[in-house]
């Protein structure tokens, strides 16, 4: 273990050339130790994530439940990255960035020692997911304000790429330990591992000299760049709710379904890590029209999945899923870095980061309610990719097939319905809420006079009865 990881540090070494592209002073370190952040955190990312839905599967946990867990853990994701907007205060980001890679650390640590009690693993496993949300909050802001969009854009292909390398051996070691380990023994093993290699990705974020990032304040952009941002963030959350749809439903059709063995199942993320590495450097020098193609490609993935009873056949799948997926992650991510400016670099950085989190709720409840049928569930994960396809194909003028009036109108148009069903939901909730508050005070007080007109009717028997009786 100690060797390997010695090889990937000095391959990572190796890229210190390459690095020296992305900046001078300060930004070519940063770069170069946030590259081998994502060496050491792409490791640990690997092994947590990998294992954590086979582990839960193994554990006894139906696809239903899983749905539900997840429904759970992303509206507590949601409710952090609305503390983080609404009450986040400007403050530098670097020592708050170290503490949430800590904290985020801990809490996937400690879940396969929260088993046996039902209630302690849901709330450990919704605090790992939320926990995401502020690291990735920091994160983003640091690296939107430490590079302009073409290093951006080329630091985060690096990342990608330093991470796959990791990944690789992250997933060599979560196949291997599958395959000999028995019980549940080989998975407190494996979250052993990747914690201790986590530990090292804040200890490099420490060393960067990022000392004057700042989260700043929220602020409003000009209307057009509202509205390009409200789009790409509509299209991530619908492409990010068929991916966490497909990524829940796919290891129980293999264990559950076809029978496959865990090892198999971890198997597809090998393959996925692999495939990552040449599809970044596939889509990094893609133009942004070519992004659509992936997304036309992720939209057929789940049925691909749901339709080929051969579990080994998956793995050919799980490349086209790495490709497709990379391409679609890059498109939005690179949309939202070149409307940094005009929309605060906190704002885009929360932006992005709750996206997932409002995908893990809305897939979750969809797949829970479609749950007692799989195939509806693959079936929904495919329908939100084709519904963002459609989205970028009229709204996003990098993507859009329509002349680009049309494409100014439709973006409008859905920016100023998505607007008015926000608000409408809202006020609903928010009435909801008072009225139910209203009437639990009530039945409240009733309930609190009548204990106390009983208890001075039992005092007053009990002095002696009721006078004049």
């Amino acid at each position: 273990m100690y060797k390997a990881m010695k090889g990937i540090g000095g391959l990572t070494n190796s890229m210190h050339g390459i690095l020296g592209r992305l900046g001078e002073g300060n930004g070519r370190v940063i770069s170069l130790l946030l590259v081998l952040e994502a060496v050491f955190g792409g490791f640990y990312v690997t092994v947590s994530r990998s294992i954590t839905p086979i582990f839960l599967v193994a554990s006894g946990f139906s696809l239903r439940d899983l749905l539900l867990l997840n429904s759970y853990a992303g509206l507590l994701s949601l409710g952090i990255a609305l503390a983080l907007y609404h009450y986040g205060k400007p403050r530098r980001v670097k020592s708050r960035l170290i503490l949430a890679l800590l904290v985020e650390r801990i809490f996937w640590f400690i879940i396969p020692w929260s088993m046996g009690r039902l209630e302690l693993t849901v709330t450990v496993y919704g605090l790992a997911i939320a926990s995401t949300i502020p690291s990735n909050v920091f994160m983003y802001t640091v690296l939107f304000t430490c590079f302009d969009e073409k290093g951006y854009r080329r630091l985060i292909a690096y990342r990608t790429m330093a991470g796959a390398i990791a990944s690789i051996l992250a997933q060599i070691v979560v196949v291997s330990t599958l395959a000999v380990g028995t019980g549940l023994g080989k998975y407190m093993v494996l979250y052993t591992i990747a914690f201790s290699v986590g530990l090292i990705s804040p200890l490099l974020v420490a060393l960067a000299p990022i000392h004057r990032v700042l989260l700043e304040a929220k602020r409003k952009g000009p209307e057009e760049a509202e509205i390009q941002a409200s789009n790409i963030f509509l299209l991530l959350v619908l492409l990010l709710a068929s991916t966490n749809l497909l990524g829940i439903s796919w290891i129980p059709r293999l264990m559950h379904d076809l029978g496959a063995p865990d090892y198999l199942a971890a198997s597809i993320g090998f393959v996925q890590t692999i495939s990552n590495i040449f599809a970044s450097l596939f889509w990094a020098h893609r133009s942004a029209r070519s992004y659509r193609y992936a997304i036309l490609v992720l939209s057929s993935i789940p049925i691909l999945v749901y339709m080929t009873p051969i579990p080994y056949m998956h793995l050919g799948i799980a490349v086209m899923y790495s490709f497709s997926m990379i391409g679609a992650n890059f498109y939005a991510s690179i949309g939202f870095a070149n409307l940094v400016k005009q929309l605060g670099v906190t704002r885009a950085s929360i932006l992005l980061s709750s996206a997932n989190a409002l995908a893990l709720t809305l897939g979750g409840i969809v797949g829970y309610v479609l749950a007692y049928s799989p195939v509806l569930v693959f079936l929904a994960s495919s329908i939100f990719s084709l519904t963002g396809l459609v989205i970028a194909l009229v709204t996003l003028p990098e993507l859009a097939i329509v002349p680009p009036n049309y494409t100014r109108l439709y973006a409008r148009m859905l920016y100023t319905s998505s607007i008015t069903s926000y608000n409408f939901i809202m006020f609903t909730v928010s009435e909801t809420a008072k009225t139910v508050l209203r009437f639990t005070g009530l039945v409240v007080g009733i309930i609190i006079l009548y204990i106390i007109y009983r208890t001075l009717y039992y005092v007053v028997v009990l002095t002696g009865g009721i006078p004049g009786s």
